[in-house]
């Protein structure tokens, strides 16, 4: 994970964007290339139940 968080450190400092770092080799199925993890915001609106 070096050379990533060097690439990282180019572009954000340490209050940049979160992140998930996985290595490829540790998911849990051998034709998975990529993990994607997102966070969603859903703002309050009136009148929508809570």
């Amino acid at each position: 994970f070096g050379g990533y968080n060097e690439v990282y450190a180019e572009y954000f400092d340490e209050s940049g964007p979160a992140r998930t770092t996985v290595a490829v080799h540790q998911l849990p199925h051998p034709h998975l290339l990529v993990e994607i993890a997102c966070t969603a915001y859903l703002p309050r609106r009136a009148g929508r139940p809570e």
